[in-house]
C-alpha cells in the first residue's frame, strides 16, 4: 500500500504541533521549574535540541521503509522477529506507568472544577477510570478534527495567559548556567521534560506522505517543534514567575492555578473543568490504542485468545478490560507506595527512549550518505536522555529484557513441538 502524497509544510507543521502538545502543558512545565528552578528555560532548549535528531531518524525511516510497524518493524528489519516482538511487548509494559500519570493529571484538574480538596482526588482518579473504561467499551474513537479543537484551545489559552501574564516581566526570571553545579541543575530535568516529545514514532508515518519530502518535511519538523517548545517555554515563564509550582498536586494543577491567579476563581474552575475533558479526550484515546494493541497480539497469538475478539461495534471489549484492570492495579500501587510523578514520567520516558535507541541504531545500518550522521547523532541523544533517568531507566530494561526472554522461550518451545519430517 502507498501513502497518499497530500501532506504541504503547513499541513505537516499542525500534524507535527497535534503530536506534541496535550496533557503535557499541564504539567511539564511546573515540574521541571520545580527541579531545575530558574534554569529549567535552557533545559527545555537542550531537550528540544537533542530530541530532534532523533525526529528525523524516525522521518527518514518512515519515507524510505514506509510500515504501519513503525519502530517494531524497523528493529526487526535490523535485530530479527524475536527483538521485533519484544519491542512490542515494550510498548505494552509503558500500560503499567505511563495511564497513571495522565489520570492523575485529569484528575487533578478534576478537584478543581469541583472545588475539591487534594484529599478527593486518589477517589477522581479512580472514577476518571471507570468512566474512561465505559467510554473505550463503547466504542468512541475520537476523530483527528477533534485532537485539533483541543490543541487549538490549549494554544489559545496559553496566548491569552502570555497576554494577562506580562511576560515581557517573566523573561526577567531566566537564569543562564555558568558552573557546573548550575549546570547539573539544569540538566536535572531533562529525564521529565522528554514526555513532552514521546510520539516521536510519529513522524515515521508523516515522511512518506509529503509532497515534496526533501524540501517540505525538515520545515515542517522545525516549524512545528519550534512553535511546541514555544508554547512550552512561554508556559514555563510565567509558571516561575508567578510561582504556581511546588510539589507534586501544585504541578498536577498549575495551569489552573496559574490561571485563577491572573484571571480569577470563577476562570480557574472553568478551564479546570476544559482540562479534565482535554485530559479525558488524551487517555482515552491512549487506552483504546492499548487495548487495539492487546487485542491484536491476542490475535496474533501472542497473548491468550481470550482476549481477540470484537464486540458488534468493533470494540475490544474483553482487552479493554484488561487495560483498566492494569491501569487500576498501577493507580492503586503508586498511591499506597506514594510514588511520585517525576518516578513515573522517568519510568514512562525510559521504555521510550530504549525503543528510539534501538530505532537510532537500526538508522546506522538502513540509512547511507548524510542521513546516517543523523542516526550517530540519535544514538548520542538517546544515550545522553539516559543518562538523566538514573534507575528509573532499570524498568524499561527489565520489560525488554523480560519480553526477548520470553520471545526465546516461546520460540523453543514452538521449535521441539513443531511435526519432525523423517527422510527416506
Amino acid at each position: 500500500m502507498k501513502y497518499q502524497k497530500t501532506l504541504g509544510p503547513i499541513q505537516g507543521m499542525a500534524m507535527t504541533v497535534t503530536t506534541f502538545v496535550g496533557t503535557g502543558l499541564m504539567l511539564l512545565p511546573a515540574l521541571s521549574v520545580t527541579q531545575s528552578g530558574a534554569f529549567s528555560f535552557y533545559a527545555w532548549l537542550i531537550t528540544a535540541c537533542i530530541s530532534l535528531p532523533i525526529a528525523f531518524v524516525f522521518a527518514f525511516l518512515g519515507s524510505r521503509f514506509p510500515s504501519a510497524g513503525g519502530a517494531s518493524h524497523y528493529i526487526g528489519k535490523q535485530f530479527g522477529e524475536t527483538a521485533e516482538r519484544a519491542v512490542g511487548w515494550l510498548f505494552l509494559s509503558i500500560l503499567l506507568v505511563g495511564p497513571t500519570v495522565a489520570i492523575k493529571i485529569a484528575a487533578a484538574y478534576l478537584a478543581v472544577a469541583l472545588n475539591l480538596d487534594e484529599h478527593y482526588i486518589f477517589a477522581l482518579s479512580i472514577a476518571t477510570l471507570l468512566i474512561m473504561t465505559l467510554y473505550a467499551l463503547a466504542g468512541a474513537e475520537n476523530s483527528s478534527k477533534a485532537q485539533v479543537y483541543i490543541v487549538v484551545m490549549l494554544i489559545l489559552c496559553v496566548i491569552s495567559l502570555a497576554w494577562k501574564g506580562n511576560l515581557s516581566a517573566a523573561t526577567a526570571s531566566i537564569e543562564t548556567p555558568h558552573d557546573w553545579v548550575s549546570w547539573k541543575t539544569t540538566l536535572l530535568s531533562i529525564g521529565s521534560i522528554f514526555w513532552c516529545f514521546l510520539g516521536l514514532e510519529v513522524m515515521a508515518h508523516l515522511g512518506a506522505e509529503f509532497k515534496n519530502p526533501a524540501r517540505d518535511f525538515p520545515i515542517a519538523l522545525f516549524g512545528g517543534m519550534a512553535i511546541v517548545v514555544l508554547l512550552y517555554l512561554i508556559v514555563v515563564l510565567l509558571v516561575s514567575y508567578h510561582h504556581t509550582y511546588g510539589d507534586d498536586l501544585t504541578n498536577s494543577q498549575s495551569l489552573a492555578l496559574l490561571v485563577g491567579h491572573l484571571f480569577g476563581e470563577n476562570s480557574k474552575r472553568f478551564f479546570a473543568g476544559a482540562a479534565f475533558i482535554i485530559a479525558f479526550t488524551n487517555v482515552g484515546m491512549y487506552l483504546i490504542g492499548f487495548a487495539r494493541m492487546v487485542q491484536t497480539l491476542a490475535a496474533k497469538g501472542a497473548l491468550p485468545s481470550t482476549f481477540a475478539p470484537l464486540s458488534k461495534k468493533g470494540s475490544p471489549t474483553r482487552a479493554v478490560i484488561l487495560v483498566s484492570l492494569v491501569s487500576l492495579l498501577s493507580l492503586l500501587t503508586f498511591h499506597y507506595t506514594d510514588g511520585a510523578m517525576s518516578m513515573l514520567i522517568e519510568m514512562t520516558n525510559g521504555a521510550f527512549i530504549l525503543i528510539y535507541g534501538l530505532t537510532s541504531i537500526t538508522g546506522l545500518h538502513l540509512l547511507k550518505g548524510k542521513y546516517r550522521l543523523f542516526a550517530v547523532l540519535a544514538c548520542v541523544s538517546c544515550l545522553l536522555i539516559a543518562s538523566f533517568m538514573g534507575t528509573n531507566l532499570l524498568f524499561a530494561l527489565g520489560a525488554f529484557l523480560f519480553a526477548i526472554l520470553f520471545e526465546h522461550y516461546k520460540d523453543r518451545k514452538r521449535r521441539i513441538h513443531a511435526p519432525k519430517i523423517h527422510v527416506q
